[in-house]
């Protein structure tokens, strides 16, 4: 089921009309790290996900974008190469502006720019906000508020345990095994790969 964009803030809808839409499936790629930014996104439906490659060897998902936010903003107005790779989750519809079509956009209209800038920066904090709580808790503790935070974020997407533990900065094998634990207690239902949470607060209090 595609994640369909609700409630955008009325400056995205207004900024994004008429712009270039792109339909990506699962696995595309919209842009990689090191390239050089020369738009700037808005996820109409679907989701997608940034992703760092760690000292591991392996991609570490830092953020996601659900329907009705803007991504590749951050390297767009700092003019500087991509820090992360961004990829689609799952199947999506994203509209696409150029430098000199925002630009064009923003011409004269200073209330449209200032409401812009205001979501993002929000948006950033929230984020920034959700990642330093993650990184200050043990294993347990920051796999139970991923599952509650993915799950909130996108319904109805069955999130992977590999995507779990990519977001959270564990191994598989541990969110598997914390997942049974879960199961265990009673706070969460495995269906296949669907989680259901049971009781959301128990499960907020791990760790």
């Amino acid at each position: 089921m595609t994640n369909k964009v609700k409630s955008a803030p009325e400056e995205f809808v207004r900024l994004f009309h008429n712009a270039k839409t792109l339909r990506l499936k699962r696995g595309d790629i919209v842009y990689r790290v090191g390239d050089q930014p020369e738009n700037i996104y808005f996820l109409e439906s679907g989701l997608v996900g940034l992703a760092l490659w760690g000292e591991s060897g392996k991609d570490h998902l830092v953020r996601f974008f659900r329907a009705g936010q803007v991504f590749g903003h951050r390297s767009f107005f700092e003019k500087a190469p991509y820090h992360a790779t961004a990829t689609v989750i799952e199947n999506s519809v994203v509209q696409v502006l150029s430098k000199n079509e925002l630009r064009e956009k923003m011409r004269g209209n200073c209330e449209l720019a200032e409401k812009f800038l205001e979501n993002l920066a929000r948006e950033l904090r929230e984020s920034e906000s959700k990642q330093l709580t993650l990184n200050e808790k043990d294993a347990p503790a920051r796999i139970a508020e991923a599952v509650v935070y993915l799950k909130e974020l996108h319904p109805d997407y069955s999130w992977t345990r590999q995507e779990i533990a990519d977001f959270c900065g564990t191994t598989t094998p541990t969110v598997i095994r914390n997942l049974a634990h879960f199961v265990e207690e009673g706070l969460i239902e495995q269906k296949g790969r669907e989680i259901v949470i049971l009781n959301r607060e128990a499960l907020l209090s791990q760790g």
